[in-house]
């Protein structure tokens, strides 16, 4: 494009209040020749505080927009890599939970204990823990239960209760009287109702599971090194 015509289309960008910077980005040539090119005409205090926030707004939108692009590339590319392992894994066969059950038992199941038991706040875990229980003949009338809620959130027991009872599909009168902890929440919850407390599932007389249990720890712990 011929100088003149560089020049004439600045100008006429300029009057239209576009700043020196966008005149430049938007014609490919260099602020210092825009400048040069526009010196001559001038704004008023107001309209250059207008140009500057013009400036700034459509900045800090392009700003946005480009971190919302990348948020939404890096989304489809997680979905991917998920999809990917979810196909990998399949369907689990019967010693394939088995060993998944055992394996969870080892970090998170109680050893102390004369009963077996676990507990966790995730849903998905005390799920797949009674489905492996169910492994060992195990029913869910066998399960003693019980509800540990932060004391700040007493008022909420029965509504947390209802939660693990519908996930677990277990009636509320097999649930043990709810535990209470005054302890500091570590984890803040955006959305409250987030929080469903800590659930612990004992197994009635399970001393000799235990001792299976933990045989299948030894096994999975001396096959593997």
């Amino acid at each position: 494009m011929a100088k003149s015509k560089l020049k004439l289309d600045a100008r006429k960008l300029r009057l239209q209040k576009r700043s020196i910077k966008s005149i430049a980005k938007h014609l490919s040539v260099s602020v210092s020749s825009v400048s040069v090119w526009c010196r001559d005409i001038q704004f008023s205090n107001e309209e250059k505080k207008d140009i500057f926030n013009a400036g700034y707004f459509a900045g800090t939108n392009a700003r946005l927009r480009a971190i919302q692009a990348r948020k939404e590339r890096l989304d489809i590319h997680i979905k991917q890599i998920h999809g990917e392992s979810i196909q990998e894994i399949g369907v689990l066969t019967k010693r394939e939970i088995l060993i998944a059950g055992i394996a969870l038992y080892w970090g998170e199941g109680f050893k102390k204990d004369r009963l077996v038991g676990l507990a966790s706040m995730n849903p998905s875990i005390i799920q797949f823990y009674i489905k492996w229980l169910r492994l060992f003949s195990i029913g869910k009338e066998d399960l003693l239960i019980r509800l540990t809620l932060n004391i700040h959130k007493k008022d909420e027991t029965q509504s947390i209760l209802q939660f693990w009872s519908q996930i677990l599909k277990i009636p509320l009168e097999q649930f043990s009287q709810s535990y209470y902890q005054k302890t500091i929440q570590k984890k803040e919850y955006t959305n409250t109702s987030e929080y469903h407390g800590v659930i612990r599932v004992k197994v009635r007389k399970s001393v000799k599971l235990l001792r299976k249990i933990e045989g299948y720890i030894q096994g999975l712990e001396k096959n593997t090194y």
